[in-house]
């Protein structure tokens, strides 16, 4: 049997053209801010602290060999638009917020897939978890 045909046990591999799947990204860790962002007023009217993991997969080649800022992602500008959408907004769902932060990086960087991990530090839930979160991934919307 033909590799990938029905019964066959042999792997499928990509068809000729076909997207592979970028390895190279630019990573942002632990960056932590104090927002208003809660399901109910009264979390919205308190400060609470969360953490920000990002990873921006897209090829890194061009910057690798120019070392210029210009081919590659400025996690500076990054930090900058996480922190700003955490401070000086409000969102009431973590999906809100992570979504909100994927599509302003995107608007910076359309070639990069974004994965946001978005953590609540200390929620008011019961069994004081350290942390309660959600993890999106936005695919790239340019190649």
């Amino acid at each position: 049997m033909a590799d990938g045909a029905p019964g066959s046990r042999g792997t499928r591999r990509p068809a000729r053209g076909s997207l592979t799947r970028v390895s190279d990204c630019v990573f942002v860790r632990g960056l932590e801010f104090e927002g208003n962002h809660g399901y109910t007023a009264a979390e919205r009217r308190g400060t609470r602290r969360f953490r920000v993991n990002l990873t921006l997969e897209l090829p890194l080649a061009a910057a690798a060999a120019s070392d210029r800022i210009a081919d590659t992602v400025d996690y500076w500008k990054v930090s900058e638009v996480v922190v700003a959408l955490g401070t000086k907004s409000t969102f009431k769902l973590l999906e809100a917020l992570a979504g909100a932060i994927g599509h302003k990086i995107q608007e910076l960087y359309p070639q990069a897939q974004v994965a946001i991990e978005l953590e609540k530090l200390a929620p008011p839930c019961p069994g004081v978890p350290a942390a309660c979160g959600v993890r999106l991934v936005l695919p790239a919307i340019a190649s």
